[in-house]
């Protein structure tokens, strides 16, 4: 279970996800856009990773004793996570923004997808999560393995996937409780992210994978 919630904390700093909540969080009515991703965030990772952990039960890649697929699960999760890693480095750094002042540039399509309304971040929200990202499914195996049941698996999934939302969680309960205050500092953290979200993010998923290649190692054992 330690490493399931270590997971889910990784998959919170997945850039994507970061990315998206940082769009939301810069349109003019942050609360609404993130409530409606997140219900379609969690509607759609909580029914798939069900489904997921269902059907992995008594697989060959499932083995409640021993896994023969573990090593391969975590290497080929950290070959991922390595080459996310070297794409976000070897990503141009964005020119600061003047479309706001000149009003030229074009919006990326996250941010086209995030601001045409609540509606539309919420099918955002199931078509983003349709797929689960590499440490998802790490973790989604991790527990077909535990032997739950079927209630059970529905909590620990649920639970995983609340933790993987804190990013949208918690500024969104910040809003309804201190709205001005969010406000103010969602604006500096999102001029922060602006400036280093890349390089972060590239040095968070170079982490990952390696500390995905030792847990592989030991899973050789």
């Amino acid at each position: 279970m330690g490493e399931i919630f270590v997971l889910a904390l990784g998959s919170a700093l997945w850039p994507l996800l970061i990315a998206v909540t940082i769009v939301a969080l810069r349109s003019p009515n942050p609360p609404k856009l993130l409530s409606f991703f997140l219900a379609g965030s969690l509607l759609t990772t909580i029914s798939i990773g069900v489904v997921i952990v269902l059907a992995l039960d008594d697989t060959a890649l499932v083995n409640r004793s021993r896994s023969t697929y573990d090593p391969v699960v975590y290497f080929t999760a950290a070959a991922l996570m390595l080459i996310v890693a070297l794409v976000l480095a070897r990503l141009p750094e964005r020119p600061k923004p003047e479309r706001q002042q000149s009003g030229q540039g074009k919006d990326s399509w996250a941010e086209r997808a995030m601001t045409r309304g609540a509606p539309i971040a919420f099918v955002f929200g199931i078509l983003l999560n349709i797929l689960p990202g590499v440490l998802p499914f790490v973790a989604l195996k991790n527990i077909a393995e535990l032997g739950l049941g079927t209630t059970e698996v529905i909590v620990t999934v649920a639970g995983f996937y609340l933790i993987m939302f804190l990013l949208v969680e918690v500024p969104l309960g910040a809003y309804l409780f201190a709205p001005e205050r969010t406000a103010a500092l969602t604006g500096r953290f999102n001029s922060w992210l602006s400036e280093n979200g890349r390089r972060v993010g590239a040095w968070l998923c170079a982490l990952i994978g390696v500390l995905l290649i030792v847990r592989g190692i030991f899973a050789l054992d």
